[in-house]
């Protein structure tokens, strides 16, 4: 009679165990289950946020959204244009000639242009740069927003150019970015260092010159994309036909500048 309850006992014993490794095994394939399904959901909630929400609210309530490189539906739409763009490649010397004929005489110094900059003003020698609808200055950190007359008046006019061949293809406004301008003898020395175009005389010194950057340009609602997302490198396109065409005017010299990534501009006669 022990045996049997003793065999009874085990029995019971082994059945429990049994039914509580296959309970154990139920839940862990659940879990599983569960937690694969949360991952895929996850995945496709990114996803979806990182393809349609990238864009934020700007004070006139617009929705602003930034798409992957290859993507974007506006420089997708500039492609499909040919564009009549010259190869832009009028050499230091000339840019010089025009420089020194249209120009200032160079400051030496910083603190002689600081000390004679409100002269030149005055006498309408030359004329400060601020942002405007076509064109917002980068931070200068070797040059000074100054150039004569009808330097600005030519920037104006290729801020005016660039914006309607935007609208003649449905492309929003943007604005160019002036990433130089007038530069002193001393500051030209200090970017030599650092810039390998920069050369000891340079028509960025007589108030006759500007560069424009073809690698940004901002959109009106004034944020930048983020990093990795369409910087519309494309619209270097129209801007490079508007200065085709003032060049064949005979209006400015220009040079594409590769490893600044911009257009080296001087007025011409």
């Amino acid at each position: 009679m022990d045996n049997c309850r003793f065999v009874y006992h085990l029995s019971l014993q082994k059945y429990s165990n049994f039914f509580i490794m296959r309970r154990a095994k139920r839940l862990s394939i659940l879990f599983f289950v569960i937690g694969f399904c949360t991952c895929l959901f996850l995945i496709g909630t990114v996803r979806f946020l990182s393809k349609f929400h990238w864009g934020k609210i700007t004070e006139c309530s617009e929705k602003v959204v930034f798409f992957p490189v290859g993507n974007c539906p506006d420089c997708r739409t500039i492609t499909t244009k040919y564009w009549n763009i010259a190869k832009l490649n009028d050499n230091n010397t000339i840019h010089l000639e025009n420089a020194q004929r249209m120009g200032i005489q160079p400051f030496q110094t910083n603190q002689d242009l600081e000390n004679n900059i409100e002269s030149f003003v005055f006498r309408s020698k030359l004329k400060k740069l601020k942002d405007c609808d076509t064109y917002k200055l980068k931070e200068l950190t070797h040059s000074y927003p100054y150039l004569v007359p009808k330097a600005v008046d030519l920037l104006d006019e290729i801020g005016d150019r660039f914006e309607e061949k935007l609208h003649a293809i449905n492309i929003p406004s943007y604005y160019m970015l002036i990433s130089s301008v007038l530069r002193t003898k001393e500051s030209q020395n200090g970017l030599g260092k650092r810039n390998t175009n920069a050369v000891a005389l340079s028509a960025h010194m007589y108030g006759t010159t500007f560069d424009i950057s073809y690698k940004e340009f901002l959109p009106l609602h004034g944020k930048h994309p983020r990093e990795g997302f369409c910087r519309h490198d494309m619209l270097r396109h129209p801007l490079g036909e508007v200065l085709t065409e003032m060049s064949n005017e005979g209006r400015c010299k220009v040079v594409r500048e590769k490893k600044q990534a911009c257009f080296h501009i001087t007025v011409a006669n």
